[in-house]
């Protein structure tokens, strides 16, 4: 009764290994189609099973895998999208600030300030509006150059 048991548990074994192979199709110099469960240079993968179910699931392994390939590639053109955006930023950034600084530079070594008036005429600033004026080239170059520094 022992042998009989064990005979009919061991008897499956090649049986699962068979149903787990992979099938790969290749054509020799002859011409002739040969199948194999080892894959040979040239040779095309015809179907794989599903050990728990037995059942062929190539179809469906190449739908996850073309699934996996187009998820992959859509998450790598996003990453790629966001670090253009950053490089755009950063250099938006960039610009900004080296504007301000100039603006404040340029209110700094000028001897007079001025304004345009609506007939193109100047009008210029009394010393206590201009000093106004370059704080707040100094507040808007700090600002701008603000988030330059952290980068």
């Amino acid at each position: 009764m022992r042998r009989y048991l064990v005979t009919l548990l061991l008897i499956p074994l090649p049986l699962t290994a068979a149903l787990a192979a992979d099938v790969y199709r290749s054509v020799d110099a002859q011409g002739h189609v040969q199948y194999s469960d080892t894959p040979t240079p040239g040779a095309v993968l015809v179907s794989t099973t599903d050990v728990s179910t037995g059942a062929d699931d190539s179809a469906s392994t190449k739908g996850a895998i073309e699934k996996a390939a187009n998820e992959a590639s859509d998450q790598v053109a996003q990453e790629e999208a966001q670090r253009a955006v950053d490089k755009d930023t950063a250099a938006a950034h960039a610009a900004q600030c080296k504007q301000a600084q100039d603006a404040y530079q340029k209110s700094i070594t000028a001897r007079r300030l001025y304004t345009v008036d609506a007939n193109g005429d100047r009008q210029y600033m009394s010393d206590e509006q201009a000093d106004q004026l370059r704080v707040q080239y100094r507040m808007a170059m700090e600002s701008a150059c603000q988030d330059q520094d952290s980068q």
